[in-house]
């Protein structure tokens, strides 16, 4: 039996559940070149690579929070809501122009949403990332043709770990929850997919802010995306 077909306990995989950052493409170059014009562009120090690593996870807004707090030498509570919106929207500018710059996508997983494409399950893209962001890049490689439905950080008032986007996307594609898994990397996956009452399958590889996926104590837990498909 297929391990995702596995965690569904008999029912049949209509659907599969993406996150996008940390799961399906490595973004953080990107983020990172973005957040360090941005800081300097605002006479802050540059944060880098590892560092921005370690801080994404949480969406673009928790992001720039964990910027300031390095930069300021602060407690990430004490940073204003004011300097994160200045700097928020500094980011969003340059992120806007150069998304795919040196994004890539992770080994496996362009096969393997072949794959389930031709099996004929539907795929849809949840992600806290803003959908105008995000659409560019399932756009740039080639995912959309995979997953035509997004569900964007911006889409509804919430975002994951709330349920609500995870349901939007099944209702969207026309699908019960019970016969959808959802694919991530962090935290907020499994707390969105355990509130929407579907199992949760985590690569190790992602982000999930610096913290080990394993400890959430997903449904599954792989190492390379390819190992999803595996009997």
């Amino acid at each position: 039996m297929k391990k995702l077909e596995g965690l569904l306990q008999g029912r049949q995989l209509k659907a599969i559940l993406f996150d996008l950052d940390g799961t399906l493409i490595d973004s953080v170059p990107d983020l990172a070149a973005a957040l360090d014009t941005s800081l300097a562009q605002l006479n802050y120090p540059s944060a880098g690579l590892e560092r921005t690593r370690s801080w994404v996870g949480n969406g673009a807004r928790k992001l720039i929070q964990r910027a300031l707090s390095f930069v300021l030498e602060v407690p990430e509570s004490a940073v204003s809501n004011e300097l994160i919106d200045q700097l928020q929207s500094v980011f969003f500018d340059h992120y806007g122009q150069k998304t795919c710059d040196h994004t890539v996508v992770y080994p496996g997983v362009m096969a393997a949403l072949s794959a389930w494409h031709k099996q004929g399950v539907k795929m849809a893209c949840v992600t806290n990332k803003p959908a105008r962001f995000s659409r560019p890049i399932l756009t740039h490689f080639a995912m959309d043709e995979f997953m035509p439905v997004l569900v964007g950080g911006d889409t509804l008032a919430v975002r994951k770990p709330d349920p609500a986007p995870l349901l939007l996307a099944c209702e969207q594609l026309g699908v019960s929850a019970e016969n959808v898994v959802m694919v991530g990397d962090s935290v907020n996956d499994v707390q969105a997919a355990r509130a929407a009452g579907m199992p949760v399958a985590c690569v190790s590889y992602g982000y999930n802010h610096g913290a080990p996926i394993a400890s959430a104590s997903p449904d599954l837990l792989v190492d390379c995306f390819s190992m999803l498909l595996a009997n």
